[in-house]
């Protein structure tokens, strides 16, 4: 090593070494007593941030999952509408509504209606919900009828008041003895005599 072209005796280069080492153990040592106190704050903040998401959810705490309702299996409803007609509700299982006690949640319900002198009506659902306040059950999901007159309607939503024994919904498709039918809504009454279809009503009469 050489300053201004003249190289550097022996003594300099020892006191440069030294003063070089001098420096590495100073940062040595302010790494030592800072190092200590960053591992400190570091602590002393996840601390405080635990602290303050606890003061939080307890001020704020998280909305509870309402309980599930009451399970039913194999539930079972029945009774007597006012044209006379009677009715006989199961279902594979059931819950009932935990925010509406008359409202009960059905899987895999079956309605059969009954009256005299007439074979009866079976209808089943994927799904259903029964209100026991107005006797009426909402089916959806794969709905199949098969009627007392040997009619059979397939449709994906159907609305049954057990106390009138009138029956509606939408998009169905349906055939029997007298011929087929398809429309974008139907609605069944008068003790099943009364069959009213609206909406792109597509019929096929078959003659006797």
């Amino acid at each position: 090593m050489a300053t201004d072209g003249h190289p550097l005796s022996t003594d300099d280069q020892f006191q440069i070494a030294m003063v070089r080492r001098q420096q590495r153990l100073v940062w040595v040592r302010v790494l030592r007593l800072a190092l200590p106190g960053m591992a400190a704050l570091l602590i002393v903040a996840l601390l405080g941030q635990a602290l303050w998401r606890t003061v939080m959810s307890l001020l704020h705490p998280a909305p509870a999952v309402a309980e599930q309702g009451m399970r039913m299996a194999r539930p079972e409803f029945s009774g007597v509408g006012r044209d006379g007609s009677r009715y006989r509700l199961t279902a594979q299982s059931g819950v009932r509504d935990t925010t509406d006690d008359k409202r009960i949640l059905l899987q895999r319900p079956v309605i059969t209606v009954s009256r005299t002198g007439q074979a009866d009506t079976h209808t089943l659902a994927d799904h259903g919900v029964f209100r026991e306040d107005d006797r009426t059950l909402r089916l959806t999901g794969n709905v199949q009828v098969e009627g007392a007159s040997g009619y059979q309607f397939a449709t994906n939503d159907a609305v049954i008041d057990t106390a009138t024994g009138k029956v509606m919904g939408q998009a169905v498709q349906g055939q029997g003895a007298s011929g087929r039918v398809r429309s974008n809504s139907y609605a069944v009454s008068d003790k099943g005599d009364r069959m009213v279809f609206k909406g792109r009503v597509r019929a096929r009469i078959n003659e006797h």
